[in-house]
C-alpha cells in the first residue's frame, strides 16, 4: 500500500489503496510529539486532501463510491502506553491509567465518527498487543529477570475490551456503518512470544508502530 506522501506515487495509485499512517504516533496528540512524527489529526487533515484530490481524478460519484465501499485498517495505541504515558510525567500526572485508557477511547470515538463523516462505513480496528512482552520492554525488565511486564500486558486487555465496546457502541449509534474489532491480534502474538518454538519462531519480535490505511 503506497504512502501518501511518498512522492513516487501519484494519485493514480492511491485510486486503489493508501496509507496515512506514521510510524510512532498515537491517539494522543502528545505522543506524536515524543518522535516527532505526523499526529492523527494531522493525518486525517492528509486524507480529507486525497479525499478532494480522488474527486478530481474519477469524479465525484466514483470518489464517493470509493469511500464508502473502502476498507479502512486502523492499528494503534501501543506507543500511547509505551512511547508517552509510561516514559514522560504529564500524562500521569493528568490521569490514573485508568483515566488515560478512557481518554484514548474518547480520541478513537472522535476520529472514527469523523472518518464516518467522511464518507467511511468499513472499518477494522485493531487492539493492542501484549505491551509487556515487547523486545524493549523485556529487556528493560531487568528486576523482572527479563520476562512480561505484566502490569503492561493488563492494561493491554483492559483497553482493548474498551475499544470492543466502543466499537459496539459506534454500530448502534451510526447508521451503515460496518465495523470489526480485533482483539486476537493480543492472544496470538502472546501465544508466540510464550511458545516460540510452537510457531517455528527462534526469536521474539513485535512492534509497535501506528497502522492506517484505505483498500479499495
Amino acid at each position: 500500500i503506497p504512502a501518501y506522501l511518498d512522492s513516487q506515487y501519484s494519485i493514480s495509485d492511491f485510486a486503489t489503496g493508501v496509507c496515512f499512517a506514521s510510524a510512532g504516533t498515537g491517539y494522543d496528540n502528545a505522543t506524536s510529539n515524543v518522535l516527532n512524527v505526523i499526529p492523527l489529526w494531522k493525518e486525517l487533515e492528509y486524507y480529507k486532501d486525497y479525499q478532494n484530490k480522488l474527486r478530481a481524478y474519477v469524479g465525484e460519484r466514483k470518489a464517493n463510491e470509493i469511500f464508502s465501499e473502502a476498507l479502512y485498517l486502523m492499528s494503534l495505541g501501543t506507543n500511547d502506553f509505551l512511547e508517552n504515558y509510561y516514559t514522560f510525567p504529564t500524562r500521569r500526572s493528568q490521569f490514573t491509567v485508568r483515566q488515560y485508557e478512557d481518554f484514548l477511547v474518547g480520541l478513537a470515538r472522535n476520529f472514527i465518527t469523523k472518518l464516518y463523516h467522511l464518507g467511511g462505513r468499513k472499518i477494522s480496528l485493531t487492539g493492542v498487543p501484549p505491551m509487556g512482552c515487547l523486545p524493549l520492554e523485556r529487556t528493560t525488565n531487568i528486576m523482572g529477570q527479563h520476562d512480561c511486564i505484566q502490569e503492561y500486558n493488563k492494561v493491554a486487555v483492559e483497553f482493548n475490551g474498551k475499544l470492543e465496546g466502543l466499537v459496539s457502541e459506534l454500530k448502534r449509534e451510526l447508521p451503515e456503518l460496518r465495523m470489526l474489532f480485533t482483539r486476537s491480534v493480543y492472544d496470538n502474538v502472546y501465544q508466540i512470544i510464550r511458545s516460540p518454538a510452537a510457531y517455528g519462531k527462534k526469536l521474539h519480535s513485535a512492534f509497535t508502530s501506528e497502522v492506517w490505511f484505505v483498500i479499495k
